[in-house]
């Protein structure tokens, strides 16, 4: 087992609010006015025994340090100044901690980690490792403004960026793959530098994500620290590993060290001078990296911290902290902690808000009682949704808005809809109203009842049907105008909005999209409606008067139930909102066809002037890049499509004028789109000797 999966193995003692979702929702599967058993206690004992696995190291390798306290000049975080309430002492805080944790191990629900112990943050550290071969000097030169065409990331609203794995500005490119980031020359296919932050043995930086903002590069991802040699000793470790009988369980033993925290992490390099990036600043929030946004020249981002109560822990380790200016570490004052009363979530949502040109304190909002689930910005606000579980349905979504101005953050509303949002296509701010869209569950008054299964006492759960509905939310997330049930007995599969129209797919037996005017936010009306096989997964806009579907062919399976297929992509016609209309589609690969836009809207190639869409796809083995072109008059038309045999993951791609390129976790390879004809390929190898710039 390499070092990467003993990082893996620890990091799964944490268990998410998406992974409890998904694991619920699998166990949920459901077939209409039948009941289904709930085996859920066989997953509950999963997440009891890895809770109880990091629960037992915590005991054993005694986490908490003594040289672990607040610094007596530790400055209070800026926090917005509103009326929601907030802990009014650090007795308060633990009595809530301590009521939620034992509610949660009575019902056994312990899904999420154990506290992260809270520690004091090393300085800012930063090495610069020179190239072996010098560039030329043209290299050198600060960040040219480039008139070429090329890629943007695919947004969903504009001016508000998006983070990604990939970003171009015409002249170079920007890749994160093997834990760097590769700093490409377009035209030569070069690499120019990397950025790798170097694994010490007691910290490792997981890149997610990153931003470029003229000269400035934006890096996010999640820090990890470790403790040492807190299980058992090498030689017994080496002796286990000889032993057949716990093979099977070395990825809870052949490990010597454990996670001490995790931190949500945003580095901010100057690239002016790409041969030589330099390491500007750092902070980070206490947590998982969760999410992000840049507007302007402010990232605002988001993380989340699980923590419960156990006796003879310091105040501090109840906190929050925030690393800041510098490299130092703040912890959030209790009383700058928003807490919402009847809460069943056990940890801390951060958001932070910094500008990339200073070296400002970051701003940050906090609260108990939330984690995140979809994320939804418009310039000057900023949509946080929770999802709201009842007897283990998402009965609910909670929404938190905050106000978005400079850098600074506040937390100006809280809100709550039923149902769930699909995803944050699913929300949409217009004229200072929040449109979203749910589907929700309708159950029998005797949905639930218990029965004792082999010894093990199962929940059966009966449930109708779903339905749909759609809010339209004032300024203070207060209703205004609502449709109610839209299409029951199915389930929204995807959602858009342009202006005063709003689109929603949703798909039980065959695929409805409906056009609803929103022109008045207290009465919206479904003016028209289209049913069509399948079912669209991705909503794209192509102009006003037209809309472009990505998503499943649909079938009838030998139970009389329908089950997808291979992939469509359709061009609709919605000039006419009482009446749209399929113009025309084309099926794609085979059955069991996936494909990453059906779930990442990023991976979407889009090169508008010459009417060309595209995206990675994957069947029997095979992955492989299609772009089509689109002719409003007659159809989509294959227009590109090249294979990987070699099997490698991540296909993205990106086009810089007439010119496509394919990244994936190990090269880039540039296409010329008018020839087809393959122009350059560059390996990224993990070895590769090029520049480097540590930090912590």
């Amino acid at each position: 087992m390499n070092k990467d999966n003993y990082k893996n193995a620890i990091n799964q003692i944490h268990a998410s609010d998406e992974l409890k979702e998904k694991t619920i929702e699998k166990m949920k599967k459901r077939k209409n006015n039948k009941s289904l058993y709930l085996k859920y206690l066989s997953a509950c004992a999963v997440f009891v025994l890895v809770f109880s696995v990091g629960f037992m190291e915590l005991k054993k390798g005694d986490f908490i340090q003594d040289s672990d306290v607040i610094p007596n000049n530790t400055e209070k975080i800026a926090v917005s100044n509103n009326d929601l309430p907030r802990f009014e002492s650090m007795k308060e805080l633990k009595e809530v901690l301590k009521e939620n944790t034992y509610n949660s191990r009575s019902k056994g629900l312990m899904f999420d980690s154990i506290t992260e112990s809270a520690t004091n943050s090393e300085n800012v550290k930063m090495e610069a490792t020179q190239s072996q071969e010098e560039l030329s000097s043209d290299l050198a030169t600060s960040t040219t403004t480039t008139s070429k065409e090329h890629s943007t990331t695919n947004v969903q609203v504009e001016n508000v960026d998006e983070a990604d794995i990939i970003k171009t500005d015409g002249d170079y490119i920007y890749y994160i793959t093997y834990d760097k980031v590769f700093i490409v020359k377009a035209d030569e296919l070069e690499i120019i530098s990397t950025i790798e932050i170097k694994e010490d043995g007691k910290k490792s930086f997981s890149p997610q994500e990153l931003f470029i903002n003229k000269d400035k590069l934006v890096l996010l991802g999640n820090l990890y620290e470790y403790e040492e040699n807190l299980t058992r000793e090498k030689q017994s470790i080496e002796e286990e590993a000889n032993s057949e009988e716990i093979a099977d369980d070395m990825v809870y033993y052949d490990v010597a060290r454990i996670s001490k925290s995790n931190t949500a992490v945003a580095m901010v390099y100057n690239i002016s001078n790409k041969e030589k990036p330099e390491f500007i600043r750092q902070v980070g929030l206490d947590g998982y990296y969760i999410n992000s946004r840049m507007i302007g020249d402010n990232i605002y981002f988001i993380s989340n911290k699980n923590t419960y109560y156990y006796d003879n822990l310091k105040d501090e380790e109840f906190l929050p902290r925030v690393i800041d200016a510098e490299g130092k570490t703040r912890y959030i004052e209790c009383t700058d902690i928003a807490y919402f009363k009847g809460t069943e979530n056990y940890s801390y949502m951060l958001v932070g808000g910094f500008n990339i040109n200073n070296n400002e304190e970051m701003n940050v909002e906090t609260f108990f009682g939330a984690s995140t689930t979809d994320v939804y910005a418009s310039e000057k606000n900023l949509y946080i949704t929770q999802a709201k579980y009842d007897n283990y349905y998402r009965s609910g979504t909670v929404i938190y808005k905050f106000n978005l101005d400079n850098s600074k953050i506040v937390l100006t509303a809280k809100g709550e809809v039923e149902g769930y949002i699909n995803n944050q296509f699913s929300m949409d701010e217009y004229d200072g109203n929040l449109r979203i869209a749910t589907t929700y569950y309708i159950k029998n008054e005797n949905e639930e009842s218990s029965e004792e299964i082999d010894g093990m006492s199962v929940t059966n759960i009966i449930e109708d049907n779903y339905s749909n509905r759609l809010y339209v939310l004032d300024e203070n997330l207060k209703e205004i105008g609502r449709i109610d049930d839209l299409a029951k007995e199915e389930k929204i599969y995807s959602v858009r909005f342009m202006g005063k129209i709003g689109y929603i797919v949703t798909f039980e037996q065959v695929d409805p999209l409906f056009v609803i005017d929103l022109s008045d936010p207290a009465n919206p009306q479904i003016k028209g409606e289209l049913k069509i096989p399948g079912y669209s997964s991705y909503l794209h806009p192509y102009d006003e008067n037209h809309i472009i579907g990505i998503g499943y062919n649909t079938k009838s399976n030998r139970h009389g139930g329908i089950t997808t297929d291979n992939m469509k992509m359709s061009m609709f016609d919605v000039s006419d909102v009482e009446n749209p209309k399929e113009m025309f589609s084309i099926d794609i690969g085979e059955s069991y066809t996936s494909s990453d836009i059906l779930y990442n809207h990023k991976a979407l190639f889009y090169k508008k002037s010459d009417n060309l869409i595209g995206f990675p796809v994957n069947y029997n083995g095979k992955n492989e890049i299609i772009i089509y072109k689109i002719d409003l008059e007659e159809d989509f038309k294959e227009y590109f499509k090249i294979t990987n045999e070699r099997g490698y993951y991540g296909q993205r791609m990106i086009y810089i004028e007439d010119i496509l390129y394919i990244l994936n976790d190990r090269e880039i390879v540039s296409y010329d789109l008018n020839t087809f004809e393959k122009v350059k390929e560059l390996k990224l190898d993990v070895d590769l000797e090029t520049n480097g710039i540590i930090a912590y």
